[in-house]
């Protein structure tokens, strides 16, 4: 009974609600695995080293995602097959060259820690570089599932992830039982990568042609219109302040606290983001049909589409989190252990924040998928800069806390600029031309 653009949307977020919930799943398991091994201090430490790490990746990463979903689908909905492999190679060619190009910036910039500020010895030296390698073996894999989502086979992607999750959980386990320490957790998520990396290609070489993308690797041309050169220098941007959000908190919060606090607030905020996950698949779902939709001039598409979803995470998110509200004690002594019991402060703070931010899931992603960058790099923008200003102020006196209030500064404020651009977007959709029926 619902039009094609909710019944693909729908089958989509659901394919991509089970990725998530995989790779959340597998989060949880390494978190737990890595607490429990390693400590609240260990912890710290081992969070400190994933967030310099993934910082400096996600600071000199060209993603891709976005780029494919809107302008491949642009391209293959004008009847132009070649300029959408050009597209493709551009995005595929950039997510692998950029990670390279930024392992060798890491490698850098720990030999200088290690010899010039002492910030790592050399034990940390090895697991950064070995860590590290993680983000190489995975440079794509947001790629690959954007081309899946194109050729409406994701349940391929899933099948990659569940053998990749295994294979990580193997080697916690393994690491568990046989009393290893801060290296041998980091190889767990070497094993998972290189798993889900070599997975996914294999996925992409198998689905290009459905995609609209026929024989991607036969040409070599990545000559792109001037409007997808700009949109990806502007998801550039965004990848960079979004790694600065995800990943720099730990790094400011351990300079004015200390490892012990730092992993107490990552503890909590891991719970949080894994919680994000499935209102992130919504988003990503819809994020197609907003972009076949909008190019193809269905401006009633678009805001029907936009009501039904942003309804369902806003009950959703309401739901969930009132739930975690009442049972976090026990979710953090189950996933975390009983030394982690201090973490349930912060985790409340940032429960109000995490409501707003998944509440507008379906609906943050809404200018990008019309083909605009620029909103949601401002948006991001000014809650970084809110956020690491609140960090700043309250981590020293309140510890993980005062981070956590941070974290709740930072999802306010990207919603309060974020959604002025989406109504802007839904203005605009009165004036689009009218199609007899959906793409």
């Amino acid at each position: 009974m619902l039009p094609a653009a909710d019944r693909r949307a729908a089958r989509q977020t659901l394919w991509l609600g089970a990725i998530t919930g995989v790779q959340a799943l597998g989060g949880i398991i390494q978190v737990t695995f890595a607490a429990r091994i390693l400590g609240p201090e260990g912890f710290g430490v081992w969070s400190i080293i994933v967030a310099a790490a993934s910082l400096l990746y996600g600071l000199t990463t060209m993603p891709g995602e976005e780029v494919i979903t809107t302008y491949v689908t642009r391209s293959v909905a004008k009847g132009q097959p070649a300029e959408a492999g050009r597209v493709l190679r551009l995005a595929l060619g950039a997510a692998l060259g950029m990670r390279l190009l930024a392992y060798g910036l890491i490698a850098a910039a720990t030999f200088t820690a290690v010899s010039l500020l002492g910030f790592f010895n050399h034990a940390y030296m090895t697991a950064m570089l070995f860590y590290s390698v993680t983000g190489i073996l995975t440079a794509m894999s947001g790629e690959s599932l954007a081309v899946l989502r194109l050729a409406d086979r994701l349940p391929l992607g899933f099948a990659v992830v569940v053998a990749s999750t295994l294979c990580g959980a193997a080697a916690l386990v393994w690491a568990w039982l046989s009393g290893g320490g801060l290296l041998v957790v980091i190889m767990s998520s070497v094993i998972r990568g290189a798993a889900l990396g070599a997975g996914l290609a294999l996925a992409v070489a198998l689905s290009a042609g459905r995609a609209g993308v026929p024989g991607l690797l036969r040409a070599s041309s990545v000559k792109v219109p001037r409007d997808v050169v700009r949109f990806q220098i502007a998801s550039f941007g965004r990848s960079s302040v979004e790694a600065l959000h995800i990943h720099a908190d730990a790094l400011l919060a351990g300079g004015v606290t200390g490892a012990a606090q730092v992993g107490l607030y990552r503890a909590a905020r891991y719970i949080i983001d894994a919680t994000k996950l499935p209102f992130l698949s919504v988003a990503q779902g819809v994020q197609v049909e907003y972009s076949r939709l909008w190019f193809g001039a269905n401006g009633a598409g678009v805001r029907n589409l936009s009501r039904r979803f942003t309804a369902l995470t806003a009950a959703a998110s309401v739901a969930g989190y009132g739930l975690l509200f009442l049972f976090h004690r026990p979710v953090i002594r189950i996933l975390l252990g009983p030394e982690f019991a201090d973490a349930g402060s912060s985790l409340r703070i940032m429960l109000p924040g995490a409501i707003v931010f998944t509440s507008i899931a379906a609906l943050s992603i809404m200018p990008t998928a019309a083909g605009r960058a620029l909103p949601h790099l401002a948006a991001m923008s000014a809650a970084v800069a809110a956020q690491a200003t609140v960090i700043l102020l309250l981590a020293p006196d309140y510890g993980a806390n005062g981070a956590a209030w941070a974290a709740t500064v930072h999802s306010l404020v990207f919603a309060a600029i974020v959604i002025p651009f989406v109504a802007m977007i839904l203005r605009q959709t009165y004036s689009l031309r009218s199609t007899a029926g959906e793409p």
